[in-house]
């Protein structure tokens, strides 16, 4: 059974431009124009999306945030959110392929705390820099909205010093703790990312990054106080409920579909990570 959540991409925009590998947008237009934007869905791309007045609620992969004036939120592809947002909702959302940032600027993508991580928070309160994060947004959508000369190069130096700039913002929240290690905890990500299903141990993961078992259960704990297990079995616990949210697939196919071969092994599995069943779960996000 297929999965009912939409997956956009860019040509399923509004006033998309074939074989562009950016798209952007007022956020206000895009409520109005997009029927449906709002329920959850998913992207094939990597989205930036500033808030400059409002309120309301953003849910990203089952964890909701109030929305205000001020923020930044960061979606990798394949992340579900929707959002419940006020009318007098402003601000812009900034879509790329990622092929169109790593042509220049390679793995970057990978290094920002808010990207590729689901331990950091994908939301960034800007604060006293909001006139900053408004004008780089102003002026990259003018960019986008003339399409003129080396549009893309021009523009992909926006995407670029956008997300430089929430990167060092962001950076102020983490400890030193945190950014001496980080890359090890990223690496990490990375790996639980490709491999989650079909690789459970952790020792395995450890074996790919050169480094002992212990010694990436001590940094997992040292940065964000969970063992390295925890992190593999956060990033089950997340596809199993996109699962039993967005599709229609049984509960023991669900648990099939992600290595466990045991319906009620399954099922115990999910009941201690979430604190209840895959079908009470289920019942109550309906």
């Amino acid at each position: 059974m297929s999965a009912s959540v939409p997956v956009y991409q860019l040509q399923s925009f509004p006033r998309h431009e074939p074989d562009t590998l950016f798209y952007m947008t007022r956020l206000e237009k895009l409520v109005q124009e997009f029927k449906g934007i709002d329920k959850p869905h998913s992207h094939t791309f990597y989205l930036l999306m500033w808030i400059s007045q409002g309120s309301g609620t953003h849910t990203i992969d089952f964890k909701t945030y109030p929305v205000t004036g001020h923020q930044l939120y960061f979606l990798t592809p394949g992340q579900v959110h929707s959002w419940q947002l006020s009318a007098d909702i402003r601000g812009f959302n900034l879509f790329f392929e990622p092929g169109f940032f790593r042509a220049r600027f390679g793995n970057r993508l990978y290094q920002y705390p808010f990207y590729h991580s689901h331990q950091h928070l994908p939301l960034l309160e800007v604060g006293q820099q909001a006139a900053l994060f408004s004008d780089l947004f102003a002026y990259a959508y003018e960019e986008y909205e003339q399409r003129r000369t080396h549009q893309a190069e021009v523009f992909l130096s926006f995407v670029h010093i956008l997300l430089e700039s929430a990167n060092r913002l962001y950076g102020q929240q983490l400890s030193g703790t945190e950014g001496h290690l980080y890359d090890r905890i990223r690496q990490y990500e990375e790996l639980l990312e490709a491999q989650f299903v079909r690789t459970r141990a952790v020792s395995a993961y450890a074996d790919q990054m050169g480094v002992s078992p212990n010694y990436l259960n001590h940094i997992c704990k040292k940065v964000l106080n969970k063992t390295a297990s925890q992190l593999l079995h956060d990033r089950l616990l997340i596809e199993a409920q996109r699962l039993l949210t967005h599709t229609t697939r049984s509960v023991k196919e669900i648990g099939y579909q992600l290595g466990f071969d045991d319906g009620s092994y399954f099922v115990r599995f999910f009941r201690k990570q979430a604190g209840l069943t895959p079908a009470e779960f289920r019942q109550a996000e309906r």
